[in-house]
């Protein structure tokens, strides 16, 4: 496993299955609840792919990404969200914003992205 995702959300359930259907394809799931916690975890050891929620409590998902670009850290990253068409005018606020994951999510469709998304890594952005 030498392919890292984090996986941002405030929902357990979510974290969970998210973590699983990752490990199930052969990466490292690496699971926080929040903003702060997933700037703390990506100074550890920076991901090959971010998967955050929009909506997180204290520091949102949009929030987490204006600090990366402030920091210059670019993370393949696929936004999830209940508001997915929301998320859509941020596309063009961050390069690194490769996919945007409309929630409830079909788990096959993560998959594919997750696959996707590692395997073209920054290639992509």
């Amino acid at each position: 496993m030498d392919k890292r995702v984090l996986i941002v959300d405030d929902q357990p359930g979510i974290r969970i299955l998210l973590e699983e259907v990752i490990r199930d394809e052969g990466y490292e799931a690496v699971s926080v609840c929040t903003g702060a916690k997933a700037l703390d975890q990506i100074k550890k050891q920076v991901p090959d792919l971010l998967l955050i929620d929009y909506k997180l409590p204290v520091l949102d998902g949009p929030a987490v990404l204006d600090r990366l670009q402030e920091q210059g850290l670019v993370i393949p990253t696929i936004m999830m969200s209940g508001l997915a068409e929301e998320i859509e005018a941020f596309r063009q606020r961050y390069d690194f914003l490769i996919d945007v994951l409309p929630k409830p999510f079909d788990i096959l469709k993560v998959r594919n992205m997750v696959n996707q998304a590692v395997n073209q890594g920054t290639n992509q952005v």
